[in-house]
């Protein structure tokens, strides 16, 4: 561990019948269900205001970015589609999860990528606004902070910490509340494994006063510049890549993009 300073789940949806659209009148987004998972019909200036109003609210609140691979491990997980269940606000993540919300009737022209949403929130919160950053590699961390600078120049990063490569213990999750607590963020960025970072989330929000928790993966590593981005027109299709990071042994051939389905 390093600290670096500073709705009841549908069990039979099918792809064959257009989706039921929900309509709130509590502020937040209209949704569609894809595979029994609620997925708001959000662009990333619907998805910015929305995650700004949950940051002011005076309770913990939570938002996932999510992808196919996500509402497929909800599909067959009950106790995971309850999770998805329980966060504020579900992004679509993946092209196909718009191609699917389209199928609806949302008639999206993009997604709205984790990685990005947090890029566009950190680039409209300067100061009072409050952030922390938990999880990935203190030296990832460490490149995240100058990266953000240089993007917000008035950002306030309250904390960063790097917890430890293992599953957590109860007193790793009472330091982890303690330490957020006290910097009393509005905006907790949570870079963990997919499906893992969600449970995280899910499984502590009563250890916490306040703040938005969002769920964003690898956007530490893609916005501190160790990886990079995949081309629009690959991400357009669905498609992505993955590199290696700038840690541990150097390859020892050439390092080739491996190309994957982006979902």
């Amino acid at each position: 561990m390093a600290f670096v300073s500073g709705n009841s789940v549908d069990s039979s949806p099918s792809w064959h019948k257009q989706p039921d659209a929900e309509y709130p009148t509590d502020g937040s987004l209209k949704s569609i269900r894809i595979l029994g998972t609620s997925v708001a019909c959000a662009t990333y200036d619907s998805a910015l205001a929305r995650i700004m109003a949950l940051a002011r609210e005076r309770r913990p609140t939570a938002v996932c970015p999510t992808n196919t691979h996500i509402l497929g491990e909800a599909r067959h997980n009950p106790d995971f589609a309850r999770v998805l269940a329980g966060f504020d606000l579900v992004l679509p993540d993946g092209m196909p999860v718009v191609w699917a919300l389209n199928f609806g009737g949302a008639d999206l022209k993009d997604r709205v990528y984790g990685p990005y949403t947090m890029r566009l929130v950190v680039q409209h919160t300067p100061r009072p606004w409050r952030h922390f950053f938990f999880g990935d590699s203190e030296e990832c961390l460490v490149e995240l902070r100058r990266a953000l600078v240089q993007l917000q120049p008035d950002i306030d990063i309250v904390g960063m910490l790097s917890p430890p490569f293992r599953p957590f213990t109860e007193s790793d999750e009472v330091l982890f509340a303690d330490t957020i607590n006290r910097a009393d963020p509005d905006f907790v960025w949570v870079a963990l494994p997919g499906v893992r970072m969600e449970r995280w989330i899910s499984d502590n929000q009563t250890r916490y006063r306040r703040g938005v928790f969002l769920a964003v993966g690898d956007a530490f590593a893609l916005l501190s510049g160790r990886r990079s981005f995949a081309p629009p027109w690959m991400q357009r299709m669905g498609l992505t890549w993955g590199l290696p990071v700038k840690q541990g042994a150097a390859p020892t051939g050439p390092a080739l993009p491996a190309i994957s389905f982006h979902v």
